[in-house]
């Protein structure tokens, strides 16, 4: 499980900052709020695990690059041209085998603990990181979908849209070669299917789609990033 993304980070590189400050504070205010030194040596112990793994990726992530310089250095470079040398093999820390499987579960359980505690407060809630956030809306005319195409068979394509608190979205298309948008048609649920004309010659068409919010019956916001793809005509 991952605890909600309200209170707790996406990123690894977020996520383990917030955890490190989360065991630091806890390590504070356990006892006032009724926990024992078995909890605090847990949190503690799963931090140190995620702050490890943090450091190990991190340090494969710099390994992925170095080797892929060499390799576009060794493959695509000149001849005479400097030997690059390969990246040498990484050592690292590997995690503390005792800890167990769980530790965004344990985590979730233990913030579900600490709000139950008597002694709680929105001050403790902000101090360890827990308080939900109620995210604002952006303004209508900051707004823009996003869009995801799969071409079917009988020149159909199919757009994926999150219509949220929208209306609609409106879908323009552009085929082949021109050099105008033209309307595909209004659309209250996802996935919609536009219906991509056949050609005379019966081949494929190549397609690009964007679209707009649609608020009551005007189409508002900032267009969606264009999307591609080519049809599938009837055989």
């Amino acid at each position: 499980m991952i605890p909600n993304s309200r209170w707790f980070p996406a990123a690894l590189q977020d996520r383990a900052a917030w955890f490190a400050n989360f065991a630091a504070q806890f390590q504070e205010i356990a006892v006032s709020l009724g926990f024992t030194a078995a909890d605090s040596t847990a949190v503690m112990n799963d931090n140190l695990l995620v702050q490890n793994l943090l450091e190990v990726q991190m340090l494969l992530d710099a390994y992925v690059a170095a080797v892929r310089q060499y390799r576009v250095v060794i493959t695509e470079g000149n001849i005479g041209d400097p030997k690059p040398a390969f990246p040498p093999a990484l050592t690292y820390s590997t995690p503390d085998p005792t800890i167990t499987t769980g530790i965004f579960e344990r985590l979730d359980n233990m913030v579900r603990r600490i709000r139950a505690a008597p002694a709680y407060s929105p001050e403790t809630g902000a101090l360890l990181g827990i308080i939900p956030s109620n995210p604002t809306p952006p303004p209508v005319a900051d707004m823009q979908p996003t869009l995801k195409v799969a071409s079917m068979p009988g020149s159909v394509v199919q757009v994926n849209f999150v219509r949220g608190r929208m209306n609609a979205v409106a879908v323009e298309m552009k085929l082949d070669n021109s050099e105008t948008w033209s309307e595909a048609g209004r659309f209250f649920k996802s996935p919609a299917e536009v219906v991509i004309p056949q050609n005379a010659e019966n081949l494929p068409r190549a397609v690009m789609l964007r679209a707009r919010y649609v608020e009551g019956n005007n189409p508002v916001g900032h267009y969606s990033s264009i999307v591609t793809t080519s049809t599938q005509p009837v055989s």
